[in-house]
């Protein structure tokens, strides 16, 4: 599978969506990052003007959008919520006009507490984040309903091992656990001990999403990034074994804001096409830790 010419990645300036513009630049994609952050070889813009910041006529053989507000960030001002994570894919799947388009959305848009969901399952958003998530994804079914878009969803659980987080603990703890426990300092998680959540590697979330980009045929517009169920009790055993004395270095105290935001979410993704993620997808947590 040769990628195609030119891949944009809006987003391009943050955490997971640089990753993924790296790992496309690597395949020999041209990438060109697009991020709302000012950043050297980034085209810096609002995503919801998105075709102000190009020459008129630009085109792209893809778009990957990564550009979002985040859980807490949502749950705190609304109207940015729906302002990125609405109007801004509204106005990057016009912007795309014809390009593969690849939407990431996210395990938000669960929340009505089934276990294992799979593609079938319908979206029960119980935050803003998962609602404006849920909005977007049928912005793009609806596009592609009309033949407007060659439009693909790509759900993703929490992605870990993640270093460049920054402010409080909160959903995507797991990373902010090991990096604490590895370096010997001390770690308090917002969540009780046996409180699942679903994750993936970095790896194969930026995989999958590069794949669900570039892949001409695939199984279906909407897509899982498979994921494990991990705790914080998981997550200190797994580093007990590799040696890392966790238990004596990481508390629990329940916060009860994180405890909101994931309320009824999955404990883990589940798929209906297996065939898509089988080689990429993580085995356990212990492989995750030691890649």
């Amino acid at each position: 599978m040769s990628p195609p010419n030119s891949v944009l990645v809006t987003g391009g300036a943050g955490f997971l969506g640089g990753c993924i513009a790296t790992a496309l630049e690597q395949s020999g994609a041209r990438v060109t990052r697009f991020d709302r952050a000012a950043s050297p070889g980034v085209v810096t813009g609002d995503v919801a003007q998105i075709a102000e910041a190009f020459p008129p006529g630009t085109r792209f053989d893809a778009v990957i959008h990564a550009a979002a507000i985040t859980t807490q960030a949502s749950e705190a001002d609304p109207e940015a919520a729906w302002a990125i994570n609405v109007e801004g894919t509204r106005a990057a799947l016009r912007f795309a006009a014809g390009a593969r388009f690849l939407l990431l959305s996210s395990i938000g848009v669960f929340g009505g507490g089934e276990a294992e969901p799979d593609e079938a399952s319908p979206p029960r958003p119980s935050s803003t984040y998962g609602m404006t998530k849920a909005v977007a994804e049928a912005l793009l079914a609806d596009a592609t309903r009309r033949g407007q878009a060659d439009a693909v969803v790509l759900r993703l659980p929490i992605s870990v091992l993640r270093t460049t987080r920054s402010g409080p603990p909160g959903a995507g703890f797991i990373s902010d656990l090991v990096a604490h426990a590895r370096r010997g300092a001390r770690f308090t998680a917002p969540l009780a001990p046996d409180h699942p959540l679903p994750i993936a590697s970095v790896r194969a979330s930026v995989a999958l999403a590069c794949r669900a980009a570039l892949m001409p045929a695939l199984p279906a517009r909407l897509l899982h990034v498979p994921s494990l169920a991990v705790s914080a009790a998981m997550a200190i055993a797994a580093l007990e074994a590799e040696g890392v004395p966790a238990r004596g270095l990481v508390d629990c105290a329940p916060d009860p804001a994180v405890e909101r935001l994931v309320a009824g979410w999955p404990r883990r993704l589940s798929t209906r096409f297996p065939a898509f993620s089988a080689d990429l997808a993580d085995a356990d947590f212990g492989a995750i830790l030691a890649g």
